[in-house]
């Protein structure tokens, strides 16, 4: 669960590093079917037959969910953010004035 206080680069970058891990893993998946002599295709194919339509919505279901969380998480950050930023009309400089 991401800390409250993180930032959406924070969040960006953890779900990048996520996404890098899981290609890893992918890749090492594919280079162990290799090695073993299987087609990842095939294995993939019979695995399917064993996960049921109710596996899968549920999978779907949770999949949805977590989606909403992090949406809901993105706007709340972003309502955050629009608070806490400065006013553009405070970072104005005034001209100074000659002395007579």
């Amino acid at each position: 669960m991401p800390d409250p206080h993180d930032t959406p680069e924070t969040l960006m970058a953890q779900a990048q590093a996520l996404i890098d891990r899981v290609e890893r893993d992918m890749e090492a998946t594919a280079q162990f079917y290799r090695q073993e002599g299987l087609d990842a295709d095939k294995v993939r194919e019979t695995l399917e037959d064993f996960l049921t339509v109710q596996n899968r919505l549920q999978a779907q279901h949770a999949f949805q969910t977590d989606m909403e969380a992090v949406e809901q998480e993105v706007r709340e950050e972003a309502a955050r953010r629009s608070i806490l930023q400065p006013t553009p009309a405070s970072a104005v400089v005034r001209r100074r004035r000659q002395m007579i």
